[in-house]
């Protein structure tokens, strides 16, 4: 039986390692499943669509915004006593107005938006 000898053992383990780290780059590199690179390239082509602004639902994002800028006015009315009733916030809108009660009152308060500082507090 032949014996391999050490620089013939050494360039096969050589030749191994690097066999083993182009293959693991390559899988690095591949995009993954799904992945279209013309995906970006053309994305502003799509948006342009008729049949993709049909499916769009902008009230959706809209909604969620205004919900949450209606739950973090109730959450500062509710840190200063009051029980909240209602809250009404329109989008783009610099005042959030709020209908609450303490005790057996019931107020009206405005808050400014981004601040959420109490502009007017009114007995009603």
């Amino acid at each position: 039986m032949k014996t391999l000898s050490f620089s013939t053992l050494k360039t096969v383990a050589t030749g191994s390692i690097v066999a083993a780290l182009l293959a693991v780059t390559t899988g690095c590199v591949t995009a993954p499943n799904g992945y279209n690179g013309y995906d970006d390239l053309y994305e502003h082509t799509h948006k342009d669509n008729k049949g993709h602004k049909k499916h769009k639902d902008k009230k959706n994002d809209k909604d969620s915004y205004v919900s949450v800028v209606e739950q973090r006015a109730a959450s500062k009315v509710r840190s200063m006593g009051y029980r909240v009733k209602d809250v009404k916030y329109k989008n783009g809108d610099r005042k959030i107005k709020i209908k609450a009660e303490r005790g057996r009152d019931d107020y009206k308060i405005e808050l400014g938006y981004p601040s959420y500082n109490v502009i007017k507090l009114k007995k009603d």
